[in-house]
């Protein structure tokens, strides 16, 4: 699976410390919160300049409407922006402004009751003038979860609930990751893409994984000679992988792949796959029993009985045991998502017949049972799933048999 942790570490080295939010108090935090809404932050800037560096909530409660508006109007929205601003300040004065007064447990809800704040400024006043742990969605993370291909939602608790699960509850991580994430979303075209291996999935192995597996036996080393590096394509999101795994049981490569291709037309994620009927799932090509089971495996996850991020924390004997225990995976499928959608490294199955067929094949053999095919590949542990992407790679190389006239 693509780790959220894998793309901070990402942007952390291509970026460097963000040390967000760009303001020296909490007044002029919330400021630049609510003025960001539907413009730059150039424009913003030019707004905040015009207080003075008085951005006390004493002085802008003492201020008429008419001026704060003169004042923000180079951020656009202004009269909206001017009351949502008058709003918030009457709100901290029950306090006499005293911020540390505040009771923090019922912060969000009262932000958001005010007019003019959504979820996204909640939030961002939230982490940052308050550091509470709540991560903040905006246009940049939609844009970035599409480019690496990460689930799409419909709602922003869906988005925050997914970030939310896989990152500890850190407030330091969510202010670097956010910036981070807004940095990488302004970036120019032109300019070098930190994701681009995440954009295009593929089984990541390395040199050093090929030199380690070329001192095991020579047949490797003809084999790598002959193919060099083989990309495997993967899946970044865990669901994606198992619905994959369960479209592709027992039927063709290319019907599996048209199937699923029609999955991500019709799905966006697996809250789109729970809220529908496993009668509109079978829609898209797939039997009765595969729609009920990828449905209740998005049923479970929206649910929360069900985190498909925290399997990642898991061996791999007990992630495929878990893997197991869900609806419609068996031991080849399990081994298959574990590969395809966690990224193990010693992954393979007696049960694939184009991994039998690949083997029969890179060994010379006439045929094999599952004694011999777990023997011969043995001493490739714990590196069998990069020998299972050659075995792929050579049984489709297999020219097909000549049928008898």
């Amino acid at each position: 699976m693509l780790r959220l942790m894998d793309i901070y570490y990402e942007l952390h080295s291509a970026y460097g410390p963000q040390d967000w939010w760009p303001a020296k108090s909490r007044e002029e935090m919330m400021l630049g919160a609510i003025l960001v809404q539907n413009t730059s932050w150039t424009n913003v800037e030019k707004a905040l300049s015009n207080f003075d560096n008085d951005f006390s909530f004493t002085s802008i409660s003492a201020m008429s409407l008419e001026t704060l508006q003169t004042i923000i109007k180079p951020a656009g929205f202004y009269r909206a922006k001017s009351n949502t601003i008058k709003n918030l300040v009457a709100y901290f004065q029950h306090t006499n402004f005293d911020f540390d007064a505040i009771s923090l447990d019922a912060l969000r809800k009262d932000l958001l009751a005010l007019k003019g704040i959504g979820p996204e400024t909640a939030d961002a006043i939230l982490l940052y003038a308050f550091n509470q742990p709540f991560f903040v969605v905006d246009t940049y993370l939609k844009r970035l979860f599409k480019h690496v291909h990460l689930p799409q939602f419909s709602t922003y608790n869906q988005y925050q609930d997914y970030v939310m699960t896989q990152l500890s509850q850190d407030v330091t991580l969510y202010q670097e990751f956010h910036a981070l994430i807004v940095a990488y979303g302004k970036r120019k075209i032109s300019d070098p893409d930190p994701l681009e291996n995440f954009a295009i999935p593929i089984f990541q192995y390395t040199t050093d994984h090929i030199d380690h597996l070329r001192t095991i036996d020579q047949r490797f080393n003809r084999i790598f000679d002959q193919y060099g590096f083989v990309d495997r394509p993967t899946i970044n999101d865990p669901f994606d992988a198992i619905v994959s795994t369960i479209i592709g049981q027992l039927i063709s490569v290319k019907a599996a792949d048209s199937i699923y291709a029609r999955y991500q037309d019709a799905y966006s994620s697996y809250y789109a796959v729970a809220n529908d009927s496993v009668e509109n799932l079978k829609q898209i090509g797939l039997t009765n029993n595969k729609a009920k089971a990828i449905h209740a495996i998005a049923t479970q996850i929206k649910s929360k009985k069900l985190n498909l991020a925290r399997l990642d924390s898991l061996d791999d004997i007990d992630l495929i045991k878990s893997l197991v225990a869900l609806p419609g995976i068996g031991d080849w499928s399990a081994r298959m998502i574990a590969l395809h959608g966690y990224g193990r490294m010693d992954m393979t199955s007696y049960a694939d017949v184009a991994l039998r067929r690949g083997l029969v094949t890179w060994y010379q053999l006439d045929a094999i049972d599952e004694s011999q095919y777990n023997q011969l590949l043995s001493p490739y542990a714990p590196y069998r799933s990069i020998i299972s992407i050659y075995l792929w790679k050579i049984s489709k190389e297999i020219p097909p048999k000549k049928q008898t006239p």
